[in-house]
């Protein structure tokens, strides 16, 4: 039983507004080249644009969640390994990404750390130590709907754990001398 979800910046206005100043910018730096000046100061701007770009297009957000724990991996900042015993509580909600965080990627707020991507939909995570992380979601209802079964399926084996402990404790107990 496996949660996986992957997001990438997909916003065609985000496209649009790079673009644009890819544009201009190649346009200034060839205005700026054919009245003399040098060659490696005209394409600085339009190259770096086309690397803010390239950047852009590869950056992805996934998440993954097994009975293990939840995996949030975003390319190229960086991974995260949450085990399902370091959660005290977990819930799908709204945010506001520039309210809470600042706006959207890897970002530290007063409401914590979140690893968003776009939208307002996210998946709260409390940890046992106090910290607490947002991962976004374009898809809220399915990883309710998930959660809640796997939040079930942890509840059996904390209570399959107990029962083992109880069975040994009683064995202990019982076992007789020699």
């Amino acid at each position: 039983m496996e949660y996986r979800e992957s997001q990438k910046f997909n916003q065609w206005w985000l496209w649009l507004l790079n673009l644009v100043i890819f544009v201009a910018l190649a346009i200034t730096g060839f205005n700026a080249w054919s009245n003399g000046a040098d060659l490696m100061a005209s394409v600085v701007g339009p190259l770096s644009m086309a690397l803010v770009m390239i950047l852009l297009a590869t950056i992805e957000l996934r998440t993954v969640i097994n009975e293990d724990g939840i995996e949030v991996k975003f390319w190229p900042f960086g991974r995260r390994r949450i085990f399902r015993s370091e959660i005290k509580n977990v819930r799908v909600r709204k945010y506001s990404p520039l309210r809470e965080f600042g706006g959207w990627g890897y970002r530290i707020g007063p409401a914590g750390k979140a690893f968003n991507m776009q939208g307002n939909m996210g998946l709260q995570l409390e940890m046992k130590d106090g910290e607490r992380l947002l991962i976004g979601t374009r898809q809220p209802d399915k990883l309710a709907a998930w959660l809640e079964n796997w939040l079930q399926s942890a509840d059996e084996d904390e209570l399959a754990d107990e029962l083992r402990m109880l069975k040994l404790k009683t064995l202990r107990k019982n076992k007789l001398p020699g």
